[in-house]
């Protein structure tokens, strides 16, 4: 486990309040946690605007009956198969397709590859996170 260094944070005092929803809201243990988890999605932020290598998702949402979409998302997915680790597909309530793919690589063009993804015909909604820096 890596080591701990405690200092003093200073706040505002209508911040607070607002902090300690999040800890509950988020189940945080503690403020500590809150703080450290902002931190690292900071640095994660900073990491993706660098270009550096990281991990995340694109998450898409479509109709079996569009017919085409499956087979335009898989041969995206071919195409930028460098950058896929899994992709997974679960059929939903309303007969919708929940689609998650797992991507590694250069930010600038996993965000083009969501784009792409979520441009496509069939595809109703699609969300791109990045959830980690290398």
């Amino acid at each position: 486990m890596p080591k701990v260094v405690r200092f003093g944070v200073s706040l505002e005092k209508a911040l607070l309040p607002r902090l300690d929803d999040i800890v509950r809201e988020r189940n945080y243990s503690s403020r500590s946690q809150a703080i450290a988890d902002f931190v690292r999605r900071a640095m994660v932020k900073k990491q993706w605007e660098k270009g550096s290598i990281c991990v995340g998702t694109i998450s898409l949402m479509f109709r079996p009956e569009d017919k085409d979409a499956l087979s335009l998302i898989a041969r995206e997915l071919r195409k930028n198969a460098d950058m896929v680790l899994s992709t997974q597909q679960m059929l939903i309530e309303g007969g919708r397709i929940f689609s998650v793919t797992a991507v590694k690589g250069c930010p600038s063009r996993m965000q083009a590859l969501a784009d792409t993804l979520r441009g496509l015909k069939g595809v109703k909604y699609g969300s791109f996170s990045i959830t980690a820096s290398l």
